[in-house]
């Protein structure tokens, strides 16, 4: 058995994290990352033009009164894609405005379930940077 330990002076806070022992096993927060990496297609695979537009429709459903912003953003990514080589992180700003706007919306919870293979597609596509887009599902 180890006889290691840590003292601190003050306080401590923030996303500090600190361990001592032996054979330690740390688990931080609730695995969403890892959990939402094992839901997402393969990048290559993702037909994002098909996705995004399925993300149009379903986000048509909501009764916001910021579907105009919704909209106008999902336009300005589908546009970016219409380029020869689009750039991600364009969609991904695009996208993560339309979402922040949806959200808003009292009856965004209603359509969690009918977004949510739109947006582990695209996440997927967009890689790694944009994988933020998926924390609305918890």
């Amino acid at each position: 058995m180890s006889q290691s330990s840590i003292h601190i002076g003050g306080s401590v806070s923030g996303s500090n994290v600190m361990f001592a022992g032996d054979n330690n096993t740390t688990v931080v927060g609730n695995n969403n990352v890892t959990d939402i990496r094992n839901k997402m297609p393969a990048p290559e695979t993702v037909d994002i033009k098909k996705e995004l537009a399925a993300l149009r429709e379903a986000l048509a459903g909501l009764q916001s009164s910021e579907q105009k912003k919704i909209n106008n953003a999902i336009e300005e990514a589908q546009d970016e894609l219409q380029k020869p080589e689009p750039e991600k992180d364009e969609v991904g700003k695009a996208l993560e405005r339309a979402m922040g706007y949806a959200q808003q919306a009292g009856t965004f919870k209603t359509i969690i379930e009918t977004l949510k293979p739109h947006v582990l597609s695209i996440s997927s596509w967009l890689g790694e940077n944009w994988f933020s887009l998926t924390k609305v599902f918890g």
